[in-house]
């Protein structure tokens, strides 16, 4: 089964460029002391992340049935919102008012329940041929 697709590299670029401007964004309005702003725009970019996975994601199943596509998105997610967040505070483009350490907490929360992900992934696709239930194909 192929698990890197177009839809999916697609949604990687996106997302590579949703959240450097989110990044930028987060920063200012924290060292400008805009605190609301800053939620609404994390708000904002959640939505746009969501909608972006949703859009692409239910063209990704259907051009190629691709069984429970959600973890290769999610997956995508964590990667790249991890390696931008990380990055920023290396290279110094973080307020005064951020902290690595919610970044870290993030990713740690997130990774254990990306690990829940994929375990149930891997317990539904043992259980289906082809996304098709085997009691379903063998009643």
């Amino acid at each position: 089964m192929k698990f890197i697709t177009k839809n999916l590299v697609a949604y990687a670029a996106l997302l590579l460029v949703y959240s450097l401007i989110f990044r930028y964004t987060l920063s200012s309005l924290l060292e400008a002391e805009k605190f609301i702003l800053a939620m609404v725009s994390g708000v904002i970019y959640g939505v746009l992340i969501f909608f972006t996975a949703w859009i692409l994601g239910k063209a990704h199943t259907i051009k190629k049935f691709v069984f429970d596509a959600g973890l290769g998105f999610n997956i995508t997610t964590y990667i790249v919102w991890g390696l931008v967040s990380e990055l920023w505070f290396i290279f110094g483009f973080n307020s005064k008012y951020e902290s690595i350490r919610s970044v870290h907490y993030a990713l740690i929360i997130w990774g254990v329940f990306l690990v829940l992900h994929f375990f149930i992934y891997w317990r539904l696709r043992s259980k289906t041929i082809k996304g098709v239930l085997k009691s379903e194909i063998f009643d």
